[in-house]
């Protein structure tokens, strides 16, 4: 996607394949982090949770009101 300069996302979800099948999960930190320095504007993008659960990833960063 980056090297494309491709920087804004819109919808996101990270998965992991567990014994008991196949499960939506926060992308981790340094992800987290990564999708919020590429673009400001991703602070807004939807995090899928799970089937019937999203979050803004602004929601699950501690803190993401860095000076500009």
């Amino acid at each position: 996607m980056v090297t494309a300069r491709e920087y804004k996302i819109a919808k996101i979800v990270a998965v992991w394949r567990g014994d008991d099948g196949i499960h939506a999960v926060p992308p981790c930190g340094r992800c987290r982090e990564f999708i919020r320095q590429i673009d400001p504007s991703n602070l807004d993008t939807d995090v899928v949770l799970g089937p019937n659960r999203t979050l803004p990833l602004h929601d699950l960063l501690p803190a993401n009101d860095w000076p500009a």
